[in-house]
């Protein structure tokens, strides 16, 4: 069948297919949503982005996400953010979410287990109680977990996910 497509009609899918990638993701949000220097976890979030960035993964913009609101406990009335903070991280090829926590602490103790449902996923977490507060979280595929230093990244199965892993030589957490 191939014989009956014009050697220029595939070259031109050839050459637009990128383009039709990037396309499929959204644009950043507006500024005032963008990550600022007053959020708790802005350094570590810039200091991500230039080093994914200098290993050739291009970050278009950083910004929270509605998922902070999971990681709120109340304490007598009051509400307080379990985690430094949280991020999206919008790169050429996807996104990636990000989780920090305060230093010296780090996401060394957190314990992730898959389980295949009939229609995805469900991953369990434990061994971080008083900071991870998600216990269960379904997914329609399957989601990647990378842990290192301070941070933790999640991201689905994609082309990027490949990319992140070579870019900061980081391997997936035994699921």
């Amino acid at each position: 069948m191939l014989k009956a497509l014009p050697t220029l009609t595939i070259f031109l899918l050839a050459i637009s297919f990128p383009a039709l990638v990037r396309a499929q993701f959204a644009p950043c949000p507006p500024p005032e949503i963008s990550y600022q220097p007053g959020n708790p976890a802005y350094q570590d979030a810039t200091d991500l982005r230039q080093t994914l960035e200098s290993r050739g993964v291009d970050v278009y913009c950083i910004f929270e996400t509605k998922l902070s609101s999971r990681f709120l406990r109340d304490e007598g009335g009051t509400s307080r953010f379990t985690l430094e903070g949280e991020a999206c991280i919008r790169t050429k090829y996807g996104d990636i979410s990000a989780f920090f926590v305060a230093r010296p602490q780090t996401f060394a103790p957190l314990k992730i287990k898959e389980h295949r449902k009939q229609s995805g996923y469900l991953y369990t977490f434990s061994g971080m109680p008083d900071i991870w507060l998600l216990r269960e979280l379904g997914s329609a595929g399957r989601v990647y977990y990378y842990k290192h230093d301070n941070y933790l990244l999640s991201i689905a199965d994609s082309p990027l996910r490949l990319l992140l892993e070579q870019a900061l030589g980081l391997r997936p957490l035994s699921l």
